[in-house]
């Protein structure tokens, strides 16, 4: 699923990194802002657990494994202002979709999302391309288990025995809505989880006590005409 942030594109690299940490030992594997959705969905494990506080997100999750469930192929810009305009008057699965699949950039109802193709001419059916890539998704997040909570209900008192990755709104940049991220908070609760768990965090860069295990410079931006190099890390929690 296309998401603002989303490992994607990284994921054949380090989907193996985390993969590596899960053994006989390993109870489970967590995701606390599993986002799209696009790195759980390459791990494997028999127990695999997906939290994030954005309703709408989790509802659209939910609603896409079950595969009988039927998706509109197609958003129009009308029907993007009537949801955005009205998210109560949606099912919360269907706002996500309009939110997520036909919107500029992935960002959640960030502008509704036009282009054109290579002979500048042709439209492209923006919602229509992102809500197929969800289609093929969708066979892999059957088993998944989705929660709508924030990673501080994650008690460390009680989770033992798990590989966690966190793929959190890194420091300094586009962020995912308007409030702002605890950073303070999450370091000393990521630093308490890895006392019983395997924690791995992506970002580009952590304060001490996190240890960077893989790095690579890659292009970052919402297009092919706006974006920079950035050098993306995956750290563990020492």
């Amino acid at each position: 699923m296309q998401y603002v942030g989303s490992k994607n594109r990284l994921s054949k690299e380090l989907a193996p990194i985390i993969q590596s940490y899960i053994n006989k030992d390993i109870k489970g594997y967590l995701e606390p802002f599993v986002g799209g959705a696009n790195m759980i969905d390459k791990i494997k494990c028999d127990t695999r657990i997906g939290y994030d506080i954005h309703e709408e997100l989790i509802s659209l999750l939910k609603y896409s494994q079950d595969l009988n469930n039927k998706i509109p192929q197609h958003i129009s810009e009308e029907e993007y202002l009537k949801v955005r305009d009205n998210k109560d008057g949606y099912e919360k699965w269907y706002v996500g979709l309009v939110g997520f699949c036909a919107t500029f950039g992935s960002k959640y109802f960030g502008g509704y999302a036009r282009s054109f193709k290579a002979d500048k001419i042709t439209k492209r059916d923006m919602s229509n391309e992102a809500i197929r890539n969800l289609e093929k998704q969708r066979d892999k997040l059957i088993d998944i288990e989705f929660y709508n909570k924030s990673f501080l209900d994650l008690d460390y008192n009680k989770l033992n025995g798990y590989v966690i990755y966190c793929d959190i709104p890194y420091n300094g940049t586009l962020k995912y809505s308007t409030s702002s991220f605890p950073y303070i908070d999450f370091y000393k609760w990521a630093k308490e989880m890895s006392k019983n768990n395997v924690v791995l965090i992506s970002e580009y860069n952590m304060p001490e006590g996190f240890k960077c295990i893989w790095e690579k410079e890659h292009k970052v931006g919402i297009n092919q005409s706006s974006h920079t190099n950035r050098i993306e890390k995956l750290f563990i929690c020492e």
